[in-house]
């Protein structure tokens, strides 16, 4: 095997600031337990049946019509489960492909290669064989050619490697049936437990800061069989497009899409008052999985809190008040998450309110009132991704 190309790690490979940084909040025992965890991507993909479209049981059926072993997984929140399969090994090939790290990380888990996602590639003809490997030399899976890569240099987009062998099994979703008739959205367990806590009701203001691609935005709608005045906002038009295809796809008619910062928006819209508000902001992506490495540094997760405080800033003045607010990340350190919460109670005159599904760990820090009323989930303790989600209401 070229020395330069290597299997996946059964740890995530931190830099040695983050490793410090961890071993500080969760100790060395706990560290290492969430690299391990953090490495694969856990027993289940999970998917929340679109309830304007169907019903779970009804999903679970046309899925295994469509040869998609499922199951419910939580029926109170509308959530069906896929099982993961792990595979032993992955062919190496002459021919490979360097993808980045995004990219190669959906590779693990069977995802094809497409163009935006290439970074490096030795020469190779449509049909032949290719291992693609991560930014460190690490194969993530296997596959053929879809063009011969002298069309790379003017390809933007298409797919370039066809990917059938991988670590990790799950079935094209895009491809099936149930998926084009908008019966699902493919999201993380505890992604699913935000908009259900934020608990939107039928003719409310309601404003979806950081919304793409929608995610939570079509959720909230859902739960309101889109019948409140729903505002996405997002700085990103490539992201809102998405958006806007995912909503047509679900049945999704309430929302209306802002391209913009949150700090533009408010600034466009000085008079209006939201009944709740959904900040769920750009952060380090620490709890994602599987993860073979990260090189986040402390000045970075520093200056994504303050951009992520600076988003709260524009959310808490378009708040009404009275009005509920709920903040959520995918990151796993305190200063994007506790630190924030704080900054919320002393500085913006909210409060803290117990969550409606709480099913995660109390949270961390000094302080035991926001310990006490905010959740988080961890790789290693709940099988998930690592996850922060906390309750505010405005005074």
């Amino acid at each position: 095997m070229n020395e330069s190309i290597r299997y996946p790690p059964t740890s995530t490979q931190f830099s040695t600031e983050l490793q410090q940084y961890f071993t500080g909040l969760f100790g060395e025992a706990r560290t290492s337990a969430l690299g391990a965890a953090l490495c694969g991507p856990g027993e289940f993909f999970f998917l929340r049946t679109n309830t304007l479209r169907t019903n779970s049981k009804d999903l679970v059926a046309l899925l295994d019509e469509e040869g998609v072993e499922s199951k419910i997984y939580d029926s109170s929140l509308d959530v069906v489960a896929i099982p993961i399969q792990k595979r032993g090994s992955v062919p190496l090939h002459d021919k490979v492909v360097v993808a980045d790290k995004p990219s190669s990380e959906n590779v693990l888990l069977g995802s094809h290669l497409f163009r935006p996602g290439v970074r490096r590639f030795t020469r190779f003809r449509a049909g032949d064989a290719i291992t693609v490997v991560n930014p460190r030399g690490h194969i993530v899976g296997s596959g053929v050619a879809s063009v011969d890569s002298s069309e790379l240099s003017e390809l933007k987009r298409g797919l370039v490697v066809q990917i059938t062998e991988s670590f990790y099994n799950l079935p094209s979703l895009v491809d099936l049936e149930a998926y084009k008739a908008g019966f699902f959205y493919s999201q993380s367990f505890p992604a699913i437990l935000v908009a259900p806590i934020l608990n939107p009701q039928p003719n409310e203001v309601i404003i979806d800061f950081c919304a793409a691609p929608g995610g939570k935005t079509t959720h909230i709608a859902q739960l309101t069989e889109n019948q409140c005045n729903l505002v996405a906002v997002d700085r990103s038009t490539r992201r809102l497009e998405r958006l806007e295809e995912e909503a047509k796809r679900l049945g999704v008619k309430c929302v209306k899409p802002f391209a913009g910062r949150a700090q533009q928006f408010l600034a466009e819209h000085q008079d209006i008052k939201a009944d709740r508000v959904l900040v769920d902001p750009p952060c380090t992506a620490l709890g994602v999985r599987p993860k073979l490495f990260d090189t986040t540094t402390l000045a970075r997760i520093r200056s994504t809190a303050n951009y992520q405080q600076m988003i709260l800033d524009s959310a808490s003045e378009a708040l009404r008040p009275g009005g509920v607010l709920v903040y959520s990340t995918c990151t796993l350190s305190w200063e994007e998450n506790e630190r924030n919460i704080s900054y919320l109670l002393n500085a913006k005159g909210f409060t803290l309110v117990p969550q409606r599904f709480n099913l995660g760990e109390k949270g961390i820090g000094e302080d035991s009132h926001v310990r006490q009323l905010v959740q988080r989930f961890y790789p290693d303790m709940h099988n998930l991704p690592g996850y922060f989600i906390a309750k505010l209401q405005k005074k």
